[in-house]
């Protein structure tokens, strides 16, 4: 086979005529004849063509980042699919629910997308507010609990169970602050406030919990966050065990059994406070 040498003074022609065409060379250059074009010419266009390649990347790059999201969906029927973010807010995702989420949050907010159903306990910090994207609303919390529905056909509606949460619509700006006890649906272009009579309308979230590939630390931090009797595990390696499990209730005793049995681990009860550690 023969190898044909490059026509470098053909390539470097083509590239001038590019580079004429999109008004990228100066006027002194304009007048120089392209096939005497001299080396710093060329340094030129070498320049060019680098300084626009870097600013191309950095620009795509910039997008990429700014656009990079981790999606959480829960595809299961019959459970709830728990998720604490790395701020130590817990999201309890309903069925066909999903939630996206950046992998790590701004420095000056906290958002996620909602679409779907779902239990939302958040972290509270002052500084850091947390802004959840429900399609036609905006909801904006400091630290508290309650429940979102986004359905798709843009119908909303949020009730709160600690705390309290402002609810903006994205189209028009309608602004209400919802409290413990109360709820907020969109009827027609406008949200309206009453009284949540429901007593139970949180407890299906947590009779069937599931968790995916969740650390020890997590999955112990939201059976505290539902029980009077605490679980505390005694050493930081325990911490980082990830673990796919699922409780069919909400019962301290029985849930520290399965992650004991799961793991290989020891459970000791002192009075209300359940330890698990190595054996």
């Amino acid at each position: 086979m023969i190898n044909k040498k490059p026509n470098i003074d053909q390539a470097w022609s083509a590239l001038y005529s590019r580079l004429q065409n999109d008004s990228l060379l100066s006027e002194e250059v304009f007048i120089m004849k392209k096939r005497k074009m001299t080396l710093s010419v060329r340094w030129i266009a070498a320049c060019v063509i680098v300084i626009l390649s870097a600013t191309f990347f950095f620009y795509n790059y910039s997008d990429k980042e700014a656009v990079e999201l981790l999606t959480l969906q829960n595809t299961e029927k019959d459970n709830v699919l728990v998720k604490t973010l790395d701020d130590g807010s817990t999201i309890y995702l309903a069925s066909n629910a999903s939630v996206s989420y950046p992998k790590s949050f701004a420095s000056d907010q906290r958002q996620v997308t909602l679409k779907g159903e779902a239990l939302f306990d958040i972290s509270k910090n002052p500084t850091k507010p947390f802004l959840i994207d429900a399609g036609k609303v905006t909801v904006k919390v400091l630290g508290t609990a309650f429940k979102v529905k986004s359905a798709a056909d843009g119908s909303f509606e949020l009730t709160v169970q600690r705390g309290r949460v402002r609810v903006t619509e994205n189209v028009g700006g309608e602004s209400i602050v919802v409290s413990v006890g109360q709820s907020v649906k969109s009827v027609g272009n406008h949200l309206h406030k009453f009284l949540n009579t429901d007593q139970n309308i949180f407890d299906h979230y947590i009779a069937k919990m599931r968790f995916k590939d969740e650390t020890l630390a997590n999955i112990v931090h939201v059976i505290n966050q539902n029980n009077h009797t605490f679980v505390v595990l005694k050493g930081n390696l325990l911490k980082s065990n990830r673990l796919n499990v699922q409780f069919y209730n909400n019962n301290v005793d029985e849930m520290t059994q399965i992650i004991t049995l799961a793991l290989n681990l020891k459970r000791e009860i002192r009075q209300d406070t359940i330890y698990i550690s190595q054996p």
